[in-house]
């Protein structure tokens, strides 16, 4: 299990700007109090399309990211016809980032107008802001009223993020590792490595609770799911999990991939499900490049 005290976690903000300044101010005090590391519109002023694939950058590099949405939709990038606001969070959802979303509630938002006016919602965009929200609310949410909700909310969901061991965050130096169990570690792994390799020296061999390697294979080529299972190297590398899983499979075809014991969902019951490879995952893709390197040689060419 990882040790989530000493794991802090990069948490990008995003929201419209001068609208929500102390909410978020709120939001980044208590990602700091919770022990993280705040980022995001602090250091970019929202709508400059010349720093998107900054910001992109940043958000690549977070482990978790927030949206805060008030009563204003946000500059407008011309191509799209989309908020830079609404980029970031599409952009998040497509690399299948941990999200949750902070949302406004309809009390707390005709309040703000009574008492700044029409400032506080959104005129020109309505819209799209609607077709936004409605989004946002298909995911993880909670609603807030003033900047204490969004304290409660941030530093609640950060507490369940921070125990996800598919979260790398961030560690000390002086931290890092603790030597001798790390040695241990490795070692234990290196030899449990080594029992997989010999017994997938024969294709007879079991390599999940009850299917050898060749039954398993069987079924995918009979189901058409080889190639596809195959992908998932890449989609895995580097030991990352995948949200969205649906955009490449059917619902069947995961349901197969989980009953074959290739995949798992580590989100439990959810309706945001994050797919990882399993052991029998990984070992059955090993088996199968090493296979075809064999008998296609040119095959390795293909990951250069």
């Amino acid at each position: 299990m990882v040790d989530f005290i000493r794991k802090r976690l990069q948490v990008f903000v995003s929201s419209t700007y001068t609208d929500l300044i102390h909410e978020r101010q709120a939001a980044v005090e208590a990602i700091l109090t919770a022990g993280h590391i705040p980022a995001g519109m602090e250091l970019f002023t929202s709508g400059d399309e010349s720093q998107m694939e900054v910001i992109k950058q940043w958000i690549q590099e977070s482990d978790v990211f927030l949206l805060i949405l008030g009563g204003r939709y946000g500059s407008v990038e011309p191509t799209s016809n989309k908020s830079y606001t609404q980029l970031e969070y599409e952009y998040a959802v497509s690399l299948g980032k941990p999200l949750f979303a902070c949302v406004i509630t309809d009390s707390a938002l005709d309040n703000r107008v009574r008492s700044v006016g029409s400032s506080a919602m959104e005129t020109t965009y309505s819209r799209e802001l609607k077709v936004f929200r409605d989004l946002v609310l298909s995911k993880m949410v909670r609603f807030w009223d003033d900047f204490k909700d969004i304290k409660i909310a941030v530093g609640e969901t950060l507490s369940t993020h921070a125990r996800r061991d598919d979260l790398l965050g961030w560690v000390r130096a002086s931290q890092e590792a603790n030597m001798p169990a790390l040695a241990d570690e490795i070692a234990r792994l290196s030899s449990e490595n080594a029992d997989l390799r010999n017994n997938l020296s024969n294709k007879t061999t079991i390599i999940n609770n009850y299917l050898t390697y060749s039954e398993i294979e069987a079924l995918l080529i009979k189901n058409e799911l080889l190639e596809k299972t195959l992908q998932l190297r890449e989609i895995y590398k580097d030991n990352l999990s995948i949200r969205r899983l649906e955009l490449m499979m059917s619902e069947p075809e995961i349901k197969e991939l989980i009953m074959l014991q290739i995949i798992r969902n580590v989100n439990g019951i959810s309706d945001d499900p994050v797919y990882v490879l399993t052991d029998t995952g990984r070992v059955f893709i090993n088996k199968l490049e090493a296979e075809r390197l064999k008998k296609y040689p040119d095959y390795l060419k293909s990951f250069l």
